[in-house]
């Protein structure tokens, strides 16, 4: 079965207002891409897709702070944001800009049919509630907008979740609610606005396929504790102009669909279309993201998809914490970040990939640290992995059997049950046992190509391998070139 199912991948979209730092390379997108090579590597078919969110609000600021329109903010950072994805390896079937055709229309389309769907099937309901509004200026103060403390942690936030803690909270929940424009604009008021709200009619069911689906307890008590302060209700629609425009019934403003919610699903139902399997075709479907969206993606794009009979649901799901840089959290407005091809450029992608995976973040918050990061491409990477390839370079032919450290990844990267701690360590122990000969040199590009493909794949293919490292046979020849490098820049 394996060789005829398409396995359908799909990272989070990122939101086109900057690029991509360690933090979201680290977590779901590295992951992903661990997953894709080696379903690859195994013979299986892959498709990994992925895009930017375009309608989250904070492009409308974006767009202010740099005094251009949104399209032309989306156009510039999709653009940046796929050459921090290509910096580092991670190679995407189709990277779409979701206000491109045919993107635009076919995302457009599938929100709508699915809040039509929502509607007829009795899933989404009107539900009032308060707004902050500008008189003077008659501004709404909705979305990016809007900011305020948590409710459930207090950390300061914007919009209408909390990306400290995955806290999604009507405006009126906030603590301190008050206007990025300050009083600058004049005072504020809250005035009553309907809304349209996802009903989760069985909480149980979305409960059980958690469980079934391996998500830790922590990302499933963010969603069992949102259940239970708020009831099964998610967002579904926020006022404004900018997005996929639904008309809720009473409304004296116009509405659009919210991207945290039925953008989730619609983008899983899109991603079939961007990698070009076929309605019916055999497939698995894995999505990956962050604590922070695992209220969107469980209760919303998870939960919706288990009550709508029109929708398949997702098949897997990969989580993961946050990465922080030296301790603290990644800010773009504090300069504390790295960006992932600027780092690609200083040290090599191969190195940022197996440190990232090293101290990977789905057991728990993980940290990149400079120092820690160099001594870790000194001792292990050069120290030990090239190190060893060297020595088996102008080897005899020899046996080696990766087999069973092969199958010890195959489990620890499956989707189900991912852990890529396991997963690479199993290539520190074929390093360790290193022997000088040539088969052990196949067995190390099989083993390493997941995590460090451009070296795995120099090494296979010096070796008589074609294309990338594959679980395909073929007669080891001695190398004619010299061995090759871990490279990178070094500037410490």
């Amino acid at each position: 079965m394996g060789a005829d199912r398409v396995n359908l991948l799909m990272p989070v979209p990122a939101t086109a207002n900057g690029r991509l730092h360690l933090g979201h390379i680290g977590g779901p997108m590295l992951r992903m891409d661990v997953l894709a090579r080696h379903l690859r590597r195994c013979g299986e078919q892959v498709r990994m897709v992925s895009a930017t969110d375009p309608h989250d609000s904070f492009v409308l600021l974006r767009a202010l702070q740099e005094d251009r329109s949104p399209e032309e903010v989306v156009e510039y950072w999709h653009e940046l944001i796929g050459r921090d994805l290509r910096a580092v390896g991670i190679d995407l079937d189709c990277f779409a800009n979701l206000l491109t055709e045919p993107w635009a229309t076919r995302n457009a389309e599938i929100i709508k049919q699915l809040m039509d769907d929502l509607v007829a099937e009795g899933l989404a309901e009107v539900v009032r509630e308060k707004f902050l509004y500008c008189p003077a200026s008659d501004r709404w103060i909705v979305g990016v907008w809007l900011l305020g403390s948590c409710p459930t942690c207090g950390a300061g936030c914007a919009s209408y979740f909390c990306e400290e803690c995955g806290t999604h909270y009507r405006p009126e929940m906030l603590a301190d609610a008050r206007s990025r424009f300050g009083l600058d604009e004049g005072p504020v008021e809250w005035r009553e606005l309907p809304c349209l709200y996802l009903r989760l009619p069985n909480t149980e069911e979305l409960t059980r396929r958690m469980v079934e689906m391996g998500v830790p307890q922590e990302f499933r008590d963010i969603v069992l504790r949102h259940i239970a302060t708020q009831g099964p209700l998610l967002r579904l629609t926020v006022p404004g102009t900018w997005g996929v425009p639904y008309e809720v019934p009473g409304s004296p403003v116009p509405q659009v669909t919210f991207t945290y919610s039925v953008g989730v699903l619609a983008f899983w139902l899109l991603s079939a279309e961007m990698a070009g399997i076929e309605p019916g075709s055999e497939s698995r479907s894995v999505a990956s993201f962050g604590i922070d969206n695992s209220l969107p993606f469980l209760l919303g794009g998870l939960g919706m998809g288990l009550a709508l009979s029109t929708v398949r649901p997702l098949d897997h799901v990969l989580l993961n914490h946050f990465h922080t840089l030296e301790g603290s959290k990644f800010s773009t407005s504090r300069g504390h970040v790295i960006w992932a091809e600027d780092m690609a450029d200083e040290a090599g992608s191969d190195a940022v990939r197996a440190y990232l995976v090293e101290v990977n973040p789905a057991r728990g918050t993980t940290d990149f640290a400079r120092a820690e990061f160099w001594s870790y491409v000194d001792d292990v990477l050069i120290g030990q992995w090239q190190a060893a390839v060297h020595r088996a370079w102008s080897g005899p032919a020899g046996e080696a059997d990766p087999l069973p450290l092969l199958e010890v990844q195959s489990r620890a990267i499956d989707p189900a049950h991912q852990d890529l701690v396991p997963a690479l360590a199993a290539v520190h122990e074929w390093v360790h046992a290193a022997t000088p000969t040539l088969a052990w040199l196949k067995g190390f590009a099989l083993l390493a190509y997941p995590f460090t493909p451009a070296f795995a794949t120099s090494v296979w293919q010096a070796i008589g391998g074609s294309g990338t490292p594959s679980t395909l046979d073929f007669t080891v020849r001695a190398p004619s070139a010299a061995p090759p490098l871990i490279t990178f820049a070094r500037s410490h």
